[in-house]
């Protein structure tokens, strides 16, 4: 029988990473299991052009933005290109963090919301606690109760009485890949300034 098509896939399988991720390319041939194939790659960068049906991309850059498709070679037969699959590479995000309210009457709720750009698949969040280093002029970051890795993008502080400021962060992959922490937002009491 003759192989399908091939097709390319990427593990984990987002077109859009960021500069520093990982990801795995793979080429697969329906109907070619057991056979001795070589594969042939038209993409973005490759200098040496792999043989095999996958091949990984390590701590990606913005060149390796781009179609990759492939196509196997079995002695003398060859099967179709695959289609092009294209993988956008863009440059490590810092999310964008927001606060409401910023001004809140004593024992209210905050909620905090971290967007990251290009919005894309299996991110998961991180949220801190901005803690002044007085004598740094500097601040260190404290995660939150629960605040390791949650599934949404927001975070509800309950009954906050002080002045505070926050940050996040996401992550995502295996190993995770992080973003920058964001830029901290404070969420202002009519109470006093909170003592470290």
């Amino acid at each position: 029988t003759v192989p399908s098509k091939p097709t390319v896939t990427l593990q984990p399988s987002w077109t859009q990473i960021y500069s520093g991720e990982t990801v795995t390319v793979r080429c697969e041939i329906q109907g070619g299991e057991g056979a001795q194939w070589t594969y042939e790659w038209r993409a973005a960068k490759l200098n040496t052009p792999p043989t095999s049906n996958e091949y990984r991309i390590i701590r990606a850059t913005e060149s390796d933005s781009g179609g990759y498709s492939c196509r196997g070679r079995r002695d003398y037969f060859f099967s179709e290109w695959s289609d092009i699959i294209t993988l956008t590479v863009s440059y490590k995000p810092r999310p964008v963090l927001t606060v409401s309210p910023s001004w809140l009457s004593p024992g209210a709720s905050v909620t905090l919301n971290c967007e990251v750009e290009h919005p894309s698949a299996g991110w998961s969040f991180y949220w801190y606690k901005a803690v002044p280093d007085l004598s740094e002029k500097s601040s260190s970051y404290e995660l939150l109760p629960d605040g390791s890795g949650t599934a949404q993008d927001s975070y509800i502080i309950h009954g906050q009485t002080h002045t505070a400021g926050y940050v996040c962060r996401a992550g995502r992959g295996d190993p995770e890949y992080h973003t920058d922490h964001s830029q901290p937002k404070f969420v202002w009491s009519a109470g006093q300034i909170e003592e470290f």
